[in-house]
This record gives C-alpha cells, structure tokens and sequence, in this order.
C-alpha cells in the first residue's frame, strides 16, 4: 500500500500556506500539496515550496468557485462577477452547463482557457518537461465536462496523475464521527463516487495516473487518528495484498484572522478556512501517532 498524504489550498493566503509548509518535514507524512495559481499568496507559496529539503509532489489545484480568475473578465465572463472574481459554486455551473444549452459551448471554452492559465501558472514553478499532477478546489473537476476538458489539456500540457475521488464508505462513530453520517459530507460522498465511476472511464487510454482510492471526503472538516485507521483498515481487508495507492487528503492550512478580509466577496469561507478543525489536522499531521499509522499500512504484506 502507497499512501500520498496530501494538503490542499497551499497559496491561499500567506497564513494557509506558512500553516501547510510547516507540516512537511523528514519525518513527517506529508508529501506533496496542491497549489491555487489565482491565489493570494501563489508566487510566495510556490518559491517557498521549491526551498522545501525532500521529494513533495506539487500539484495543481484547479479553483473555479473563488478568488479572481487568472485570466480577464472579457476572457471569461461566464464564470465571474464584474469585479473578476469567480461567482459559481459547483452545483450553479454544473446546472449552468447542463440545464441550458444557450451558453454550453462559451462556458466549456471559458472554462478551458482558465485551467489552461492556471496549469501553466503552476508549471513555470516545475522542472522542465514535468508532468502535472492536477486536482481541484472542491472537486470541480470532476463535473464530467470539466474532466473532459482536462482530458483535452493533456494534449497540450501533459498530466501525469489525476486526483479522482473514490473513496470507500466506513462507519466510524465515535464521538462527533457519526454527524457525518447524517450532512453534507455524506452526500459529497455519494455524489462523488458516482461521478468517479465516469471520470474513470473519460481516464482509459490516456495513461494518466489516478489513485486507487482516496479518503477525505466523509469526514471534510472532522479528519481524525482513529478515522484514517478506519478508513485504512476497511481497505486492507478488502484488498489484501494488493498494492494500492491510496491518496489521503488533508487540510491543515488553517488562515489566520488578519487574513480574513482577502474573502470579504465571500463571508461563508471565513469560517471555513479559520476553522479550528485546520489546527487539529495540522497537529494530526505533526504527530507522531499518524506517523506510525502510515508506516504500519504502507509496510510489505506478506
């Protein structure tokens, strides 16, 4: 079992990205993060990135729904305010894409042009010739169109691994684990694993790389020691002594409360990203205990 343990939003602000950055070290899980070009902080994160001592994977982290775009209003209108900022969420351009044909050919052109600028954003920051590894911010790219059209950047920027969110279903109940039985993350679950069906098939033929599975979506928000091992342990019994390469997500870029004003176009973020629970998965990511969890699942099985 190869497990990538990742961290998200890196180039959000300058304290997400500090919080993150702190978390990878020599003996520390943490390998690899994705990065937001359109970010607050993108050139600082990514120069900071690159001073880090060991082999971390940097991927893209494809954004969509917040902050301003990296290409012009004029370039794409569909997608953002009159301000430049991107004014969709993922189920309002899944139905603007879907519901109405009127604009689907502009939005999927839009939409292409944007990933394109933000895949090359990332890129100049990378070896040359490197292949990319591309996810997204709050799974947008797994919209089967959106995924589509990443399968038509390849043709021009080559992606080497692509983030698919396939995750097995669990029960861990203990203390507040079982609300996430009973919200929103149980329907992200749901919503996703039937949309990664799909984006594996859009994958065949390409020879892009993809997780086997993926933990994170179920407790977004409330990952814990005891949840990772559940997780872990549901898959090794169900595929023992196959070696899997499991992708396990990771938000420990917690922003600090300075920061708070870069999302004034979108309040219902602040809380999101000042959580509390940012502290807690950056502690888990610092602690030993986790440490000892990866070791023992990605140990040869005889």
């Amino acid at each position: 079992m190869k497990l990538l343990i990742h961290a998200d939003d890196l180039g959000n602000s300058r304290s997400i990205s500090d919080n993150i950055l702190d978390c990878f070290g020599s003996h520390l899980p943490l390998n690899g993060a994705s990065i937001m070009a359109n970010g607050h902080a993108f050139d600082y994160a990514a120069e900071e990135f690159n001073k880090l001592n060991g082999n971390y994977r940097l991927a893209v982290h494809i954004n969509l729904m917040e902050g301003p775009a990296c290409l012009s209003i004029d370039e794409v209108p569909l997608l953002v305010d009159k301000q430049g900022y991107f004014r969709h969420s993922f189920q309002s351009l899944f139905a603007a894409y879907y519901v109405s044909s009127k604009n689907r050919k502009a939005i999927a052109a839009q939409v292409k042009a944007e990933m394109r600028a933000q895949m090359q954003a990332v890129a100049k920051y990378l070896p040359p010739n490197c292949e990319l590894h591309v996810d997204s911010h709050q799974h947008f790219h797994m919209i089967p169109f959106i995924f589509k059209l990443l399968m038509e950047l390849h043709q021009e920027i080559p992606i080497g691994y692509i983030r698919i969110a396939r995750e097995p279903f669990f029960f861990h109940i203990k203390g507040k684990g079982i609300l996430n039985y009973f919200g929103l993350n149980l329907i992200k679950h749901l919503l996703l694993n039937f949309l990664a069906k799909k984006c594996t098939k859009l994958l065949k033929g390409t020879h892009i790389k993809s997780p086997d599975f993926f933990v994170g979506v179920l407790f977004t928000g409330n990952i814990t020691i005891e949840s990772v091992t559940k997780a872990l342990t549901v898959l090794n019994t169900k595929h023992p002594n196959q070696e899997l390469v499991i992708e396990i997500l990771m938000h420990p870029g917690g922003a600090s409360k300075e920061d708070a004003s870069l999302w004034k176009k979108y309040p219902h973020l602040v809380e999101y990203y000042c959580s509390e629970f940012r502290e807690k998965e950056k502690a888990l990511l610092k602690s030993p205990a986790l440490a000892r969890v990866v070791k023992h699942f990605e140990k040869p099985r005889s």
